[in-house]
Order: structure tokens, then sequence, then C-alpha cells
């Protein structure tokens, strides 16, 4: 009785292709689109499943492999009981992150097991042209040690600046730019003289807060603005982004990345043909390093290998300054700065400087305002 059933449905599909037509189109159409049959980047598809890996509870799918075709994963701690309340939530309870102290001396020698070796993450891009293009985002690797944080896990690996031919730029470059980030943006905005740039920023500005209703400020005129109504009337050539430190203790790192993701699908979503740069946090001094606490080089290091996958070569970079302002350990240099955080106003024209040597010229982009 089965092998005449079997038959039949044999003879059924043999005598209905248009059955396999339509089952094969429903595949790819879930594969390469969006519930709202939106086209999804197969950059942003190879994060999203790396995601999926980590442990996020959504899946939203893709392949990205490093050496010898393994899958790379975070291999992050999940904060279960990030699940009883919102990173929004917690982060009003506690809106200004004071958990710097005294760091534990049996950690002091961290930063020199360093085993330096380069990870590539390739990644298949389907350029304008059509044609597929691989890009690459380099990592110097290292021994991790054990964290017992729910926040974060030693990465392991120090993601570096996105490998591109980049074009040495001045302050026009800028015209057309947004700046959108936490204090130390702040900064750049106040001692940079990037006149021609918008910055919207505060201090305890988060991924998370971003596109939220309570706004962010607008430096030009000090009044709080929604980046969601800024981002769809304006039109900028280049956004750059910069956060991550105060979201140290507000849920994981794969939540972290998770919504740097949400983000930037949003940004390309209001501003097509935009050139996004991720931008790493900077380390802190070895005083403000706190192993005792989620404020450390550590974590925050983690966060940046997080974003720095976000990068794809093509529209979106990672940007790392740290080795301007770090020691050997990766320490921020503490006659740089006056809190062991943020740096002293005459040292931001390295900063200012990197940016100029960092220019991204695309064929057909306008980047004049």
């Amino acid at each position: 009785m089965n092998r005449i059933r079997m038959r039949t449905f044999l003879e059924i599909i043999y005598n209905c292709p248009f059955i396999l037509l339509v089952a094969f189109t429903s595949f790819i159409f879930v594969l390469f689109f969006d519930g709202e049959g939106n086209r999804r980047d197969v950059h942003e598809i190879a994060v999203s499943r790396l995601l999926d890996e980590g442990g996020m509870a959504e899946p939203v799918a893709e392949n990205a492999t490093g050496k010898n075709g393994e899958m790379i994963k975070n291999e992050l701690k999940t904060n279960d009981a990030i699940g009883e309340k919102s990173v929004e939530e917690t982060a009003q309870e506690d809106d200004t992150l004071q958990n710097a102290g005294v760091r534990r001396k049996e950690n002091d020698k961290i930063e020199n097991k360093y085993d330096r070796k380069t990870d590539m993450i390739n990644l298949d891009m389907q350029g304008e042209s059509g044609k597929m293009e691989t890009h690459t985002t380099e990592f110097v690797e290292y021994v991790p040690i054990e964290t017992n944080s729910r926040y974060y896990s030693d990465a392991g690996k120090v993601a570096l600046t996105t490998v591109y031919d980049y074009v040495l730029e001045n302050e026009s470059y800028f015209n057309d730019a947004a700046f959108l980030g936490d204090s130390r943006t702040l900064g750049i905005s106040d001692y940079a003289g990037l006149t021609g740039a918008d910055f919207f920023c505060d201090n305890g500005m988060t991924i998370y807060k971003l596109l939220g209703d309570d706004g962010v400020t607008y430096q030009k005129t000090g009044e709080k603005v929604d980046m969601k109504e800024i981002l769809q009337e304006k039109h900028y050539g280049k956004i750059y982004i910069m956060l991550g430190m105060n979201e140290l203790g507000y849920g994981d790192t794969p939540m972290y990345l998770k919504q740097y993701l949400k983000v930037i699908r949003q940004i390309k979503e209001w501003q097509p043909g935009v050139i996004i740069y991720v931008m790493a946090n900077l380390h802190v001094s070895r005083e403000k390093n706190n192993m005792e606490t989620e404020f450390n080089n550590i974590n925050i290091n983690d966060k940046n290998v997080a974003s720095a996958r976000l990068a794809n070569g093509t529209d979106v970079f990672y940007l790392d300054c740290n080795p301007l302002f770090t020691d050997d350990e990766g320490y921020l240099q503490a006659e740089l700065t006056f809190d062991g955080v943020h740096l002293y106003a005459q040292h931001y024209d390295k900063w200012r400087d990197f940016l100029f040597a960092h220019g991204v010229e695309k064929d057909g982009n306008d980047t004049s305002q």
C-alpha cells in the first residue's frame, strides 16, 4: 500500500512540475527576503546567522565562515536574567555608568598573552555591478582568559580597521557627514574642528536609545531632536557611529550586536547610498580598567569585535583609532587623558587626522552637500 501511495505521489510530482517550481521559489524567497518582501543583504544575513549561533532567541540567518570553513562564533555567555527586563528598562534604572574602580592585580598581565595571528572572515558581497566581490575583516588573535560576567566574555581577538584603499581627505569631506554617539563623540564635536559635520550625541547615549523617543542633542543648536525624523528628512553621504561604552553593563554582547545591526539596517533604508563608519570604542587607562565590574578593556574589546563584524568593505567600514592612543598592553595612555576615559582637548587633532586618512570615494557618490 505504501509503495502504491509513493508511486502515486511521484507520478503527481512528475506530471505537475509546477508544484516543484512553487516550492523552490518559496524557499529562495524565504532565504533572501525579509517578512516585508525586501531583499536581504548577504553580509547582514551572515552577521544574523552569527548572532543566532551565539544563542540569540530570534534567528535572522545565513552563513559566515572563517579558516578551514569553521563557523566563527562569539562564544559569549547568555544573560538569562535579561529576558525578564528590557534593556531600555534597565538603562532607565541606572542611566549613568558608575562602576570604575580598583583592578584585580592578578589580571595585570592579561594583555601580554597575545599570540599575534591574523584571522580573516571572508564574506561574499554582491556589488552594484551584480558581480560577487570579496571583502575581508581581519582580527589579531590572542589567548583569551576566563570571565565570570553575564554581560561579556573575552573575545580572544582584536578587530582591525577594515581593509580598503582609503583616500586622504580634508575637512570638506565631512560637509555631508553626521556623527552619532556618546561623550567621546561629543569630544570630537568640541575639539576636532569638523565644523561642516552634524553631531548628534549625548553623555550616556546608547545604541538602544539612539532611535528612541527621548531624542538626541543636535550640537549645533543644543536642542533635542528625533533621530528617526532627521534621518528620514535629511540625506547624508556619510554617517559615523561610535556607541558601546554605556552598554558595557546593559545586556550581553550578542544583544548589543543585534541592536547595532538593526540600527544600521534602518539607517541604510532611510539613507540610500550612505557610507557608514562603525567606529571602535576607545580603551580606558590602566587605572580605570576594573575587572571587578563590567567597566574594563576586555568588555570594550568584546563590543568592538562584535561591531567590527558589521563592516562589509563596500558601504559599511570599521575604523579603530586605538593604536593612536593606547600603550603596548592596550591601555589608554595616562598622559593623554584627564579621567582615564576621555582625551584631553589637544589630542583630538590626531583623531581628526585619522578620519581624514580614511575617506571612501564611491563611483557616482556625491560627497558635496
